[in-house]
């Protein structure tokens, strides 16, 4: 089986951006138009584990950008913040085995014995996510550990991650070596609102050197590589492209032509998109001329949606995006300079660490009943909040709502999905207070995710196998279903005791 995960992928794309591969696969596969992410939250860390595990948030070991230690698991010390896309491989996997429950890998394994299971991406924290332990093959991007350019500085990447093959690695400064100089940033770094969370050379860009291309190019060639190569059962490709567009610029508002070859083309959203698709393009047809194409099931989706930040509360200065994105003190480091817009919640003293990007999310000092009520309160009175939640054991309590800061659509969809939604997150290691924002709304970056809003929650998901025809139930389908309809397809069948949170649906039915 074969999952093409495009980062913050709108269904809107597959038109606005004629994305001909995607939508022929969705046309003549199960697609379902009315799928939706179901969880928060609705982050890329959090959301390639939902969907190779078939568990929601509470359930799988962290449920945010931010993990408070409850354990001392990572050995930091008890109720230590962490920053989960900080986190190396083997700090996830103690989080991700911790649960012992098993993911796509070993359902695999056990089903197709001595084949091997496969991640691939530049996102590094994404790419271990979507394996942890039992996946055989992890490949992503080192740091900028090489100096292949004509400077002699140490500013490319290679591949590196899990038993990374050596065809991949060599030779040195090979073709999956990549030019990441911060100074190649197609303009970027000094461009508002891109500033924030600039380009560094080709690492989610493919770039224009034809014997490096990076981004999701690269991706889908070493995929394909291995596929040429390995006996394998299962691979995930996580494409970066688009996300990064998203968030420099605001994702579906980011639609002017640039000129060809320009600097604003390769940094724009419109390229990046046509960029993806082509890549999905070629992945299934070299699956078609591997003859892999009809024992295959392929699986199109993303991680999350996406929203301009028309409302947009965090600093707009150049590499604010973390900064604006985290606040307190972690094992990855401390971010203490608050945006303006937060002062009321961090002047309550009380904040060991927030996460703020399409929705509020907070953790406290002081978790008493009555220090959650201030709390709550405190972020009832930030820019744009609509809802408000305190932790309550296996759920959130609603502490307030501003039904006069909502249009009637937010209303109609926080009424239906908004309790549900943070209730994914429900656990020791979740916020502690939740505060839901209006639509287009972020204090993190030009575009971005992270809540419960209906652009950040609806998704594309679409199956195909080559014998079954193409259909679109009404099912609304959720990440977390992804794998036991997965499981389903493929005849294999969970134990009771896995503990999936998601439900199989029949593929090729209405």
């Amino acid at each position: 089986m074969l999952i093409l995960v495009v980062d913050q992928f709108r269904p809107e794309y597959v038109e606005k951006f004629d994305m001909a591969n995607a939508r022929a696969l969705m046309r003549e596969g199960t697609d379902f138009p009315r799928a939706y992410l179901g969880h928060m939250a609705s982050e890329t860390v959090v959301s390639h584990q939902v969907i190779t595990s078939g568990q929601f948030p509470r359930d799988m070991g962290w449920a945010d950008e931010v993990y408070r230690d409850t354990g001392n698991l990572l050995g930091e010390g008890k109720d230590t913040l962490h920053i989960t896309s900080g986190l190396a491989r083997t700090q996830l996997d103690t989080l991700m085995d911790t649960t012992g429950a098993p993911k796509l890998g070993d359902y695999l394994h056990r089903a197709f014995p001595g084949t091997k299971v496969i991640t691939v991406g530049a996102k590094t924290y994404a790419t271990h996510v979507s394996g942890g332990s039992g996946t055989d093959i992890q490949v992503t991007f080192s740091g900028r550990d090489f100096a292949c350019g004509k400077s002699g500085a140490r500013s490319w990447r290679g591949p590196a991650g899990k038993a990374v093959p050596a065809y991949l690695t060599a030779p040195a400064c090979g073709r999956f070596h990549v030019d990441s100089d911060q100074a190649l940033d197609y303009g970027t770094r000094t461009t508002a609102p891109a500033w924030m969370y600039p380009l560094d050379g080709n690492h989610y860009v493919p770039g224009r050197d034809r014997a490096h291309l990076g981004g999701d190019t690269w991706v889908a060639d070493a995929g394909m590589a291995m596929m040429e190569r390995e006996d394998w059962s299962g691979m995930l490709l996580t494409f970066p492209g688009v996300d990064k567009a998203g968030h420099m610029w605001g994702g579906i508002t980011d639609d002017a032509v640039h000129p060809p070859g320009s600097d604003a083309e390769m940094a724009h959203l419109r390229y990046l998109a046509k960029n993806v698709d082509n890549q999905i393009g070629r992945v299934l047809n070299r699956l078609r001329a591997l003859g892999q194409d009809k024992e295959t099931l392929v699986v199109l989706t993303t991680d999350h949606g996406g929203m301009p930040a028309t409302r947009f509360h965090g600093v707009d200065r150049a590499g604010r995006g973390d900064y604006n994105w985290f606040y307190g003190r972690s094992a990855q480091g401390d971010y203490l300079d608050a945006a303006p817009a937060l002062t009321p919640l961090v002047d309550t003293g009380n904040v060991a660490g927030s996460y703020q990007d399409s929705a509020v999310r907070t953790w406290l000092k002081d978790t008493s009943r009555p220090a959650l009520r201030r709390a709550a309160t405190a972020m009832a009175a930030l820019p744009d909040v609509i809802a408000t939640y305190t932790l309550d054991g296996d759920r959130y309590r609603l502490a307030g709502s501003a039904p006069e800061r909502m249009s009637r659509g937010e209303r109609s969809w926080w009424r239906q999905h908004g309790q549900e939604l943070v209730n994914t997150m429900a656990a020791p290691y979740g916020p502690d207070v939740v505060g839901l924002l209006k639509d287009d709304t972020s204090y993190g970056a030009a575009g971005d995710h992270g809540g419960a809003q209906r652009a950040a929650q609806r998704v594309p998901l679409a199956f195909w196998t080559a014998d079954r025809p193409g259909v679109a139930p009404g099912t609304a389908l959720r990440a977390v279903d992804i794998l036991p309809t997965v499981l389903g397809a493929l005849g294999i069948t969970p134990a009771e005791r896995d503990g999936l949170d998601g439900r199989a649906h029949p593929l090729g039915r209405e």
